[in-house]
């Protein structure tokens, strides 16, 4: 398949307030970017223009991108003039024509902006008479309602959306359904199969490819699109067609891969699967059928088929899973017959981890589910979950974690109460049970936890999965910890798997490190595992 061309329409560079030291931050930052993920050219705006003077954010803008004007688009903050402080609508339109710009965003909520219509009437009229797409980030408005009247002010333009996220999905949906002039971007919007089920409802024209960079990873976004289950010209539409529309002018082809170009970059680029021995050591399954799990989660075909599907596509060998009715909605019991049944379905694929609950089980009841499942159906895994009053090394789970250093196997813990302290106690009082504690690469203040720990034990991992893609997380946590401590997983359905493997494979680690990420990790762990009769996955011994 020939490779995706890649527009990004939510791009920001320069000083901001709060941002962690090693966070990436600088306009070469994002070039450097641009070409480790092989994206062709960005809409980008000045973070001065949203935390200092509009006005003085955008005339930077123009300066700094001015020698990469040929692949840099500039985006300006926008606000009517409340107080005297930026142009009217007639001059704003002017300047715009004569730098150039075809794109702006606003900023109401920092901007202390109320969403009157008097008060954005000008400024909507002269942007439908331009057709200039405004960009908004949903956190700027509040809510759905506050997002609808802003939508029915600028009614005749086009608006794009940034920084929905998947517990977001239903208001998403509502004002999708009530504003044609809604369009998507996904770069925090990673619920399961957003862009398939956004697109195919709406239809592809109304979703555009971004990042969220430098703060999130960039090849994560692209990944997405890659491993695509539809038609290649949807994909090539949403990547940069739409916006290039938008605009009126865009990128016609890839450019050429960069200095950390390997074999799993080429693969990702092509649409490929990936060439290496790729194994998830974080998934959850929903009941077959499956595309709810209660609350503010929706996942589309979040069952065992729907799964398989993806990871298929994307080359995974082998799969860890868990119910999410055992873990987040806390009935253990009827979680474990949900991932057995699963499990069922693909054994060459999938293998299982059991939830246990001490809250709503005794001891009793935990041993005959530990004898059940661990012995009798080779459940590899011990996934507890956080939504419980107790702390991970409460003593009323000792007899599991026993049980795991015993049989050498491994827990997955999501941190909340006791802190990552609780894992550290376990992996001391128990050397030879495997600890992956979750969510690793959601921040570089929870990986510095994870280091403060990991550093004290041996068996103490780093699972990377979350939502934000914290870029330059993972060679953060490899310089750390060292390659052989550090797990790929994907938290699927909750998130679509599909950035979570961007994330890695467009790092700047050579091309073994990041086999050692994407399965061979995992896979050490696993065969340390003694359960006598069952045998592991074909999928993990290959």
């Amino acid at each position: 398949m020939a490779e995706l061309v890649y527009f990004d329409v939510h791009a920001q560079f320069g000083a901001r307030p709060l941002k962690p030291m090693q966070e990436r931050w600088s306009l070469q930052h994002l070039l450097d970017d641009c070409d480790l993920a092989g994206i062709a050219a960005a809409l980008v705006r000045h973070s001065q223009a949203q935390y200092y003077d509009p006005l003085h954010g955008n005339r930077r803008l123009l300066r700094e991108i001015a020698p990469h004007r040929d692949r840099l688009h500039p985006c300006w903050a926008v606000v009517p003039p409340l107080v005297g402080d930026f142009p009217a609508a007639p001059e704003l339109l002017q300047m715009l024509r004569d730098e150039g710009v075809r794109a702006a965003v606003t900023y109401p909520k920092s901007c202390g902006l109320p969403l009157h219509e008097s008060l954005w009437r000008p400024l909507a009229e002269g942007f439908a008479a331009e057709q200039i797409p405004l960009l908004v980030s949903y956190g700027e408005l509040g809510g759905w309602e506050a997002a609808s009247r802003l939508l029915t002010f600028f009614a005749a333009s086009p608006v794009i959306l940034l920084d929905q996220v998947w517990s977001q999905w239903r208001e998403v949906q509502l004002l999708l359904d009530l504003h044609p002039n809604l369009h998507l971007e996904f770069s925090a919007f990673q619920a399961n199969r957003a862009i398939d089920y956004f697109g195919q409802r709406y239809g592809y024209q109304r979703c555009l490819f971004g990042t969220g960079q430098p703060q999130k990873a960039p090849g994560a976004a692209r990944a997405f699109l890659d491993f695509h289950l539809g038609d290649p010209a949807a994909a090539q539409q949403v990547a940069a067609g739409n916006l290039t529309r938008l605009l009126g002018s865009g990128p016609t082809a890839p450019p050429p891969p960069g200095d950390w170009h390997d074999v799993l970059t080429a693969a990702q680029r092509a649409g490929q699967p990936l060439p290496c021995h790729l194994l998830d050591a974080h998934c959850h399954v929903l009941h077959d059928g499956g595309h709810y799990a209660g609350e503010h989660y929706a996942m589309v075909r979040g069952d065992a088929a729907g799964l398989l599907e993806i990871a298929r596509r994307m080359g995974i060998a082998a799969t860890a899973l868990m119910s999410w009715n055992g873990t987040v909605s806390m009935d253990a019991a009827a979680g474990n017959e949900v991932t057995a049944a699963a499990v069922a379905q693909a054994p060459d694929e999938l293998f299982g981890l059991l939830t246990l609950n001490p809250t709503h089980q005794s001891p009793a009841e935990m041993q005959q589910s530990i004898e059940h499942y661990h012995l009798g159906r080779g459940f590899r895994g011990l996934k507890p979950y956080q939504r419980t009053v107790i702390p991970y090394n409460h003593p009323s789970f000792d007899q599991w974690w026993e049980f795991g250093h015993r049989h050498r196997l491994y827990g997955l813990f999501h941190i909340s109460v006791g802190g990552v302290q609780a894992v550290l106690d376990i992996a001391r009082r128990y050397p030879h049970l495997h600890c992956l504690i979750a969510h690793s690469g959601g921040s570089y203040a929870f990986a510095d936890q994870v280091i403060s720990v990991a550093t004290q034990v041996p068996n103490i991992y780093a699972e990377l999965t979350l939502t934000p893609v914290t870029n330059g997380v993972v060679e953060y946590l490899v310089d750390a910890l060292g390659p052989d401590r550090v797990l790929y997983g994907t938290d699927a359905p909750m998130r679509d798997p599909r950035p979570q493997l961007g994330w890695v494979v467009f790092t700047r680690l050579p091309e073994p490190i990041k086999r050692q990420i994407l399965g061979e990790n995992f896979r050490r762990i696993l065969l340390d595992g003694d359960l006598p009769g069952h045998p592991l996955p074909r999928g993990v011994v290959g």
